[in-house]
């Protein structure tokens, strides 16, 4: 070891600790700036699926893309935020895409060109019945979902 390594040596152990916890776990470190990737990583959480977010006392929380150097408090709280991807689906044979997985059944219709109060929507899979919903409900939307339009019947007088 030469001098000036000594030297760095003995100034990272004079740094003071600081503590900080990622979804809910504490970690300590003397490194007041950090890459939230380099974090995330010090969470056990891949960088590639999640961000990291600062939690803010009274406020909404400050999410951080991964090249980003955040600078670091002792008591700082931060939690792991899933990615959004891009999902891929189609109705009525359209291609459509949309990075909101969950979305009402109005919506869909909508982003599809059709009047919620004169369709409903329907999940498709092989081998199930089709999964009807209404305009107000909630459609978990996965990758490949295929879903059809399906007009309302109107009551006969």
């Amino acid at each position: 070891m030469t001098l000036s390594q000594d030297s760095e040596t003995a100034k990272d152990s004079r740094r003071k600790k600081i503590s900080i916890s990622i979804d809910g776990e504490t970690f300590t470190t003397r490194d007041d700036d950090q890459e939230s990737a380099s974090l995330l990583r010090l969470a056990g959480r891949d960088p590639d699926q999640y961000n990291l977010a600062r939690l803010v006392p009274g406020g909404e929380p400050k999410e951080f893309g991964d090249g980003k150097v955040i600078d670091l408090k002792d008591g700082d709280a931060f939690v792991s935020v899933k990615q959004r991807v891009t999902l891929h689906f189609t109705i009525d044979g359209v291609q459509h895409s949309t990075r909101d997985d969950d979305q009402e059944a109005a919506s869909l219709l909508r982003l599809a060109g059709l009047d919620p109060a004169a369709y409903d929507i329907a999940r498709v899979k092989d081998g199930h019945e089709p999964k009807v919903f209404k305009d107000r409900a909630i459609v978990k939307i996965h990758e490949g979902d295929v879903f059809v339009s399906l007009k309302q019947s109107s009551p006969v007088a």
